[in-house]
């Protein structure tokens, strides 16, 4: 995550949870039919998404007709096949990454585009290792099964799906496990997944991506605080 990103938390408050993210990112996902070949930093500068600064030929690790994989400032595009990635690990660029997307998409109506993620994903910096083990043992009781098969079992990853209805295409698949970045520390993942019929997909699709991404963005990417948030008030330090 956010390298850059320092920790929000004031030391005079550390007996109490942080609902505040200490480090904060998202990725967005396309699924389609892609020309990997197209996307190089001159192509979105060509076409005025980008600066002459942030089309810097450093950033360019690969263009080809297979893959391509580029850095424009600090957001990393890389496409392979029917996969096109949009990242950032420092949250404060979450608006040039989504300017970014829309600008493709309108530059490429006619690409069939079948689904989107929208993955908002943050790290929390916890107070005590007594408290990082209590959210754990609170998500995943050990209890009733685990203590007695194995010694010191702990939650390593959990994941919940959610769906409107059975047949949805669209789903929220969350995911909680300790932090990479802090110790102790929890990691909270949202995957907002949207998805479009055969028959949109493939006549207007990325059209649609766009419109869902404008309508369906603020929302999505505030999931990983909503789960932190309630998180933090169902299970608190003491």
């Amino acid at each position: 995550m956010a390298e850059s990103l320092k920790s929000n938390q004031d030391p005079a408050k550390a007996s109490r949870p942080n609902k505040r993210p200490d480090a904060q990112g998202i990725d967005v996902i396309l699924v389609g039919s892609f020309n990997p070949a197209i996307f190089h930093p001159q192509w979105f500068l060509r076409h005025e998404l980008i600066g002459e600064e942030e089309a810097d030929p450093q950033g360019v690790k690969v263009v080809s007709t297979d893959v391509t994989e580029i850095r424009i400032g600090e957001i990393r595009l890389v496409c392979v096949g029917e996969r096109l990635t949009l990242g950032t690990q420092n949250i404060a660029y979450e608006q040039k990454l989504r300017d970014l997307l829309e600008g493709m998409l309108s530059l490429l109506p006619h690409t069939p585009v079948r689904a989107c993620g929208i993955n908002p994903a943050a790290h929390y910096q916890l107070a005590s290792v007594e408290y990082w083990h209590k959210i754990g043992h609170t998500l995943a009781p050990k209890n009733l099964i685990w203590n007695d098969l194995f010694v010191k079992p702990g939650l390593k990853n959990l994941t919940i799906q959610s769906k409107a209805k059975p047949d949805d295409l669209n789903e929220r698949n969350i995911t909680v496990e300790p932090s990479g970045r802090f110790n102790p520390g929890l990691f909270i993942q949202v995957n907002n997944h949207f998805g479009l019929t055969p028959e949109k997909s493939e006549i207007g699709g990325a059209l649609l991506i766009k419109d869902l991404i404008k309508t369906q963005w603020a929302e999505a990417t505030d999931e990983v605080n909503r789960v932190a948030a309630a998180i933090f008030e169902k299970i608190p330090p003491e």
